[in-house]
């Protein structure tokens, strides 16, 4: 478990080396790419590919949250075996979280696992979703209820490919970056404190700073903990909040916008319990503020009861409770075990 690796304006580079490094061979490329991702990165990953001379199947696809499906990861794989994958195929994911989700799960389970390998192309995947094994499709009553663990065996994160990276997912990148610096400790959260807004939405030195930053923190916690028994269950931090938050939003908020909205409310449990240490909860306010994550919930807030059923769908719920993940400081947060769902859907409804 050596990855991820980073860079800028070296993609190129890292996926010849990554696919000339593994064995057995690999018989063939299955390249999934979003379709509005692959213009940016199209010309790196074909001359790479050239180099290489392993036969490749291309499937692009219009990535959106509503279709990383059962559904989807069906069709995605009987177009490959159409294509004449094999057990020694290598699919490769280019794009965001959503196709490095479907890309991993579909790998998973295609001919009973083959390997893959994933190309993030936003904040979010790179700081976060592509990294820790974790993939998954949706269901109708929720996000990431069909998953397994699959490692890839690389990420190759070059931050160049974030250059048209559009507004909302710069958000979206921020809100995982905003906990993932939190958990990391207090050196990775004054470097976002201390950043300016313009230097924290543009590719470059600084936010490759900071998606490195991220993806090794994780990484660290992953190879510790690599199916979340222990340790890693802190990486949840924002989340069980932000998934309900995020299917009640039905697409008007980002991943990582609803994770934001997700911390506040864990922040707001954490002082209301005595839990976080003194002046926390304003520099976390603050920071989210700086960073331009919402503050609000997009529509009509649901019903305490709603609420409550979406966050028992998580999967992280027990035997009627949650566990949610309390910050006390940077790098420091509690596992609160046997949560009543009942308080965390009031806690929502008193901070949104």
């Amino acid at each position: 478990m050596i990855y991820p690796s980073y860079g800028n304006g070296v993609l190129r580079a890292l996926l010849k080396g990554a696919l000339s490094d593994f064995g057995p061979p690999i018989s063939s490329i299955l390249l999934l790419a979003d379709e509005a991702a692959w213009p940016i990165c199209e010309q790196a990953v074909e001359e790479a590919l050239e180099q290489l001379g392993t036969p490749t199947h291309r499937l692009l696809w219009a990535a959106d949250e509503s279709r990383k499906t059962m559904a989807q990861a069906e069709a995605v794989a009987s177009y490959f075996v159409t294509e004449g994958c094999d057990r020694d195929s290598l699919l490769l994911a280019v794009g965001g979280g959503v196709t490095t989700d479907l890309g991993g799960f579909t790998a998973s389970i295609l001919l009973r696992g083959i390997r893959w390998g994933a190309v993030p192309t936003t904040l979010l995947a790179m700081a976060d979703a592509a990294i820790g094994g974790k993939t998954a499709v949706n269901l109708p009553e929720g996000k990431n209820l069909l998953g397994r663990f699959h490692h890839p065996l690389f990420v190759l994160c070059d931050v160049a490919t974030l250059a048209t990276l559009p507004p909302r997912e710069w958000n979206s990148g921020l809100g995982e970056v905003l906990k993932t610096a939190f958990l990391s400790g207090e050196e990775a959260w004054r470097r976002l404190e201390d950043a300016s807004p313009e230097e924290l939405r543009q590719p470059g030195e600084l936010s490759l700073e900071i998606a490195a930053d991220c993806g090794r923190t994780k990484m660290r916690v992953v190879e510790e903990d690599p199916e979340e028994q222990g340790i890693r269950k802190l990486l949840n931090f924002g989340h069980t909040f932000g998934h309900a938050l995020e299917t009640a939003a039905e697409g008007r908020l980002g991943h990582g916008e609803a994770v934001a909205l997700g911390i506040r409310c864990a922040m707001r449990m954490a002082e209301e319990l005595d839990i976080a240490e003194p002046g926390v909860a304003p520099r976390v306010r603050g920071l989210a503020a700086k960073l331009q994550l919402p503050s609000e919930f997009p529509g009509k807030l649901p019903s305490p009861g709603e609420l409550q059923t979406l966050m028992m769908r998580d999967k992280k719920a027990r035997k009627g409770s949650l566990d949610l993940v309390l910050p006390v400081e940077p790098g420091r947060c509690l596992l609160l075990k046997g949560v009543d769902p009942k308080v965390a859907a009031q806690v929502i409804h008193r901070e949104l």
